[in-house]
C-alpha cells in the first residue's frame, strides 16, 4: 500500500537539535524525509522547530527530488549536515526507524530567507494572524493607525514590536498581552481591507 503524499504549504517541521546548523548558513541546506513530500520551489515557509513550536526562520524552497535510500550519495549528507551517507542514514533511522534500499525519501532544499531572532510561536502564526508576522502587522499598524481604532496599550505594544522586535515586548508586558495586541491590529487591518 502507498503511503499518502504529505504537503508542505506553510510551515517545515524541523528538530531542535539542527535549528543552529540551519540558522548559521551553508551548514544545513536540505531536509530528507522518508516518504513521499510535495512542495513547490520557489514558494516560502516557516521553518518550525519541534518540540517547541517556535517558527526561527522563513525559507524559500530550492528543490523538491526523490530517491531510494539505497540512491542517498555523499554529497546528499553533507547538504543535510552529516559528514558522510552512513551518518544521514545512522539519524534517518533513529528518526523512521530500519529504512531499506527500496525505501523511498524525499530531499527538499532550501535557503533561509528570513530568521526570526526571538522566534514567533506556531499557534500566534495558525491562529488568527493568518501567517501573518508579528513585525508586518505592527507596520501596517502604524502605516495605517488613523483607520483603525485601538487602545493605547495596544498601540503602545505594537509600536515596541516595530522598533524593539517581538521578544523586547513578550519579555516586557508577557506572550498573552502581545498576542492580544496583535490579534486586535489584524482584525482591525483586515476589516478595512488592509491585510
Amino acid at each position: 500500500m502507498r503511503r499518502k503524499s504529505v504537503q508542505i504549504r506553510k510551515f517545515m517541521l524541523i528538530d531542535s537539535a539542527y535549528k543552529s546548523r540551519i540558522l548559521r548558513g551553508g551548514d544545513k541546506v536540505t531536509t530528507i524525509r522518508y516518504g513521499d513530500y510535495e512542495a513547490k520551489p520557489g514558494s516560502e515557509v516557516y521553518l518550525v522547530i519541534t518540540p517547541s513550536d517556535t517558527a526561527v526562520a522563513k525559507v524559500r524552497i530550492t528543490k523538491v527530488e526523490k530517491k531510494k535510500v539505497r540512491e542517498l550519495t555523499n554529497e546528499d549528507a553533507k547538504l543535510d549536515g552529516f559528514s558522510d551517507v552512513k551518518e544521514l542514514l545512522r539519524e534517518l533511522s533513529k528518526i523512521y526507524g530500519e529504512l531499506h534500499g527500496d525505501d523511498e525519501v524525499t530531499i527538499i532544499g532550501f535557503e533561509v530567507v528570513k530568521r526570526f531572532e526571538d522566534g514567533i510561536p506556531l499557534k500566534w502564526l495558525k491562529g488568527g494572524l493568518n501567517y501573518r508576522e508579528p513585525e508586518e502587522i505592527a507596520r501596517l499598524y502604524l502605516e495605517n493607525q488613523e483607520k483603525l481604532n485601538l487602545n493605547r496599550e495596544a498601540d503602545f505594544i505594537l509600536r515596541r514590536i516595530y522598533n524593539e522586535g517581538l521578544g523586547r515586548a513578550v519579555r516586557t508586558f508577557g506572550p498573552k498581552r502581545v498576542q492580544n495586541a496583535l490579534l486586535k491590529a489584524y482584525h482591525q487591518l483586515y476589516a478595512e481591507g488592509l491585510i
